[in-house]
């Protein structure tokens, strides 16, 4: 089994290590029916987490807000959204293998980080009730902040926070320290195309794994299980050097 030392590995959070889509929706739902906006397509709902903001989402199936009650429908969700982690009954799942594949990469010493669109309190509220928050270098961890971080798109504020993880990775490590990146959406993909880094795309279901693979991604996995042989297969070149060996978001994956 490889040793992974040296690589950063970037990993999204919601609907990749987290399957808290369900929760996101049941949310977004109960709030809309509360305000009296009426019951959103919930697989619709769903489809667009990663790929659009809560703002986006909300002018779909809400239209068109002032400043103020956009703000003050968007805080409701946000609240409803955290309250269900607490609520009996209620029960959200890291994918299979996560918790697994997360602490083999661990061991091996890859360093990991995390990027996502969800806000740094709720990130933290996720990462502390599934219990992996301590594998994760706190170095290399961005999440939203609403005030800093408003009205921007989930591309370019993925970007963002990956350009800005790498440049610290980097400067820390050398200008040639391999990174790879890995989320569930086209905005995942294209964000990690855009910062020149390789992606491996997570696919829950045929739905993902067809949108992943339209968006040119050939690094695909099913089960986090497989995650951390692709990860060995993927560091083979050229000491380390994926920059060069693959292109970057839309590689190959190497034959055994």
């Amino acid at each position: 089994m490889a040793q992974d030392k040296g690589v950063l590995i970037i990993f999204d959070l919601v609907s990749t290590l987290t399957d808290a889509g369900p929760r996101y929706v049941q949310a977004f739902t109960e709030v809309c029916e509360q305000q009296g906006h009426g019951t959103p397509d919930r697989e619709e709902v769903l489809s667009m987490l990663g790929n659009k903001n809560l703002g986006e989402i909300t002018e779909r199936f809400v239209g068109k807000l002032d400043d103020a009650g956009k703000k003050n429908f968007m805080a409701s969700c946000n609240k409803a959204c955290d309250a269900l982690l607490n609520r009996p009954g209620w029960r959200e799942e890291l994918f299979p293998n996560v918790r697994e594949a997360v602490e083999a990469l661990h061991l091996r010493g890859a360093t990991l980080g995390i990027y996502t669109a969800t806000r740094e309190d709720a990130m933290e509220l996720q990462l502390k009730y599934h219990g992996i928050r301590k594998e994760f270098d706190q170095r290399y961890i961005r999440g939203k902040d609403n005030t800093r971080d408003a009205g921007k798109t989930n591309s370019a504020l993925k970007s963002e926070q990956l350009n800005d993880i790498v440049d610290n990775y980097r400067r820390d490590q050398g200008g040639n320290a391999p990174v790879i990146v890995i989320g569930d959406s086209e905005a995942d993909a294209k964000a990690a195309e855009k910062s020149g880094l390789l992606f491996i795309g997570f696919a829950v279901n045929e739905r993902k794994k067809a949108e992943l693979e339209n968006a040119g991604v050939k690094n695909i996995v099913a089960d986090f299980g497989a995650l951390p042989d692709l990860v060995d297969r993927l560091m083979i070149p050229a000491a380390n050097d994926n920059a060069r060996q693959l292109a970057p978001g839309r590689s190959q994956t190497p034959k055994p």
